[in-house]
């Protein structure tokens, strides 16, 4: 198999956005993701995901790495204390690692989610 590049090009195709499934408060976050590749014989998914400002619950439950491209979060493990997050930072999520994502400024990451 040979390697799959991703390209963080201007101008990429982006889903339509949609609200965030677990929102707490307003406002409610809307998210899309572009050049999202299901490489379903390796086990895992790549793409670049946006999201508006808000606040819900961390939804995936396998284990992700992102790479923060611009913006700023923070994300509150559950029982843990808050980590802040800005552009040219990395995050690993390991399998079932649930919190409360508080995006303050649009997010965009580039991300691999593992299964």
């Amino acid at each position: 198999m040979k390697p799959v590049v991703y390209r963080n090009e201007e101008g990429v195709r982006f889903s339509p956005w949609s609200p965030v499934s677990a929102p707490i408060g307003m406002p409610m976050s809307q998210t899309r993701t572009a050049r999202d590749w299901h490489l379903m014989e390796e086990g895992v998914a790549m793409g670049i995901w946006e999201c508006t400002p808000g606040i819900w619950r961390r939804q995936v439950v396998k284990r992700e790495f992102s790479y923060i491209l611009a913006g700023h979060c923070i994300f509150t493990p559950d029982g843990q204390p808050p980590i802040e997050l800005r552009a040219g930072d990395s995050v690993y999520f390991p399998a079932n690692c649930h919190g409360v994502w508080d995006v303050r400024e649009d997010l965009r990451k580039s991300y691999l989610i593992i299964n």
